[in-house]
């Protein structure tokens, strides 16, 4: 892989970060500021923080087609106009179905960006590397949840929504100079000889296949918990254990501005940590155990979560957790990936494997509520310690189809 394609890899990671900024604050600051900008439940919260994924469910197919015929570079820059101005509408909205249809064109952007990534990824990238530029990719776009959420958390609470959707609205329209400079113009989308036309048997036919209706399953299971659940109810989590007005270290901060700053740490340390695990995950003769260590670790931390820790305990077990998060995403993109490198319609297989990563992520904020009220805070996350746990046996029992069953 030479210089310009690594170049190329880390620009989209950047851009996608900036964009993404002004989607993450949303996750820290919606669940304690949401009757300041109109909204009348925290159930219209879940629902906002989760439409943008639902609406990509039948978007992702579509914007696998549509990558087979307008130019990747073109599409990216679409997205990122829809981006700045998604992130500006949201410091002057007060009326949630403008909140649903603004949530709904994020939803399509950052469907734009993910497919877009997976392609490049899987363009530029060899077996001996593809972990570690995939881990690359996750640990910097991330950095734009890092600044959303520190900054979210700490400027809402000061000065309320409007500031900082101003600011990270106008710092997306400052990322497009990276967009020509750095991004090819068109990618290669499928591999070999060109496929056959797809029907609805073309896209059922993946799923007769073991190991990959396994990876799809466990990334569904996984984004649910671990992004959709845990991001969209930290803060209210903090909340509900600490109060409002937590005094930590002589200071006394809000439950936004702490979930930010947890966040921020994570989404700080991560882009040293994923490319690292991404680079075990290439040498490991059995790629599943690295998926297994880490489920071990997420079931650890979930069980521990729930206790009536100290603060300056609970903490670096939260952040333990979220690291370990982190490393699941890049570990199983790393599996879906190398999976699908060798398939002939691999822009199939990933359009596949999105779309559930989307069902999984969208589900997780509303069922997180729900569960909460019904179930209580420590049961919930005992369920998701259970499930970790079952998917880490799963994956420890020997497939003796490894990851890549040609099934096209």
């Amino acid at each position: 892989m030479n210089q310009q394609h690594k170049q190329s890899i880390i620009a989209i990671a950047l851009i996608t970060a900036i964009c993404l900024a002004g989607d993450s604050m949303l996750y820290i600051v919606l669940p304690t500021h949401w009757r300041s900008v109109g909204l009348t439940s925290l159930m219209q919260v879940g629902i906002i923080l989760s439409v943008n994924r639902f609406v990509r469910l039948p978007l992702n197919p579509l914007i696998g087609y549509i990558y087979k015929k307008v130019s990747f570079r073109n599409l990216i820059l679409f997205a990122v106009l829809l981006s700045g101005l998604t992130t500006l509408g949201y410091g002057f909205v007060k009326d949630y179905p403008i909140w649903i249809l603004l949530r709904s064109i994020w939803g399509l952007a950052w469907s734009l960006f993910k497919l877009g990534a997976y392609l490049l990824v899987l363009e530029y990238s060899t077996d001996a590397n593809r972990g570690n530029l995939m881990g690359t990719y996750n640990g910097l776009y991330r950095l734009g949840s890092l600044f959303g959420m520190l900054l979210g958390g700490l400027l809402a609470d000061l000065f309320g929504m409007k500031l900082i959707a101003l600011i990270l609205g106008s710092m997306v329209f400052l990322s497009i100079p990276l967009v020509f400079k750095y991004l090819p113009k068109t990618i290669q989308t499928e591999q070999g000889i060109k496929p056959p036309a797809q029907t609805w048997f073309t896209w059922l036919k993946p799923f007769h296949n073991k190991m990959f209706l396994k990876i799809l399953i466990t990334a569904f299971l996984l984004s649910m918990l671990l992004d959709g659940m845990l991001t969209a109810t930290l803060s209210h989590i903090i909340e509900g254990k600490f109060t409002n007005q937590i005094h930590l270290f002589g200071f006394m901060v809000g439950a936004a501005t702490l979930s930010g700053v947890m966040q921020a740490l994570r989404w700080g340390i991560t882009p040293f940590l994923t490319p690292k695990i991404g680079s075990i995950f290439d040498r490991a003769k059995q790629k599943n155990m690295v998926l297994v260590l880490f489920l071990v670790n997420a079931s650890i931390f979930l069980f521990l979560i729930p206790f009536p820790l100290k603060l300056v305990l609970w903490l670096p077990v939260l952040l333990a957790h979220l690291l370990v998060a982190s490393v699941i995403t890049t570990v199983l993109d790393g599996v879906s990936t190398d999976y699908a490198s060798n398939m002939t319609n691999r822009l199939l297989l990933m359009t596949i494997y999105t779309i559930v990563l989307d069902l999984g992520a969208a589900l997780g904020p509303v069922i997180g509520y729900r569960l909460e009220q019904q179930l209580g805070l420590s049961n919930l996350f005992w369920l998701a310690s259970a499930i970790c746990l079952i998917l880490m046996i799963s994956w420890a029992i020997p497939h003796k189809g490894q990851l890549r069953q040609n099934i096209m």
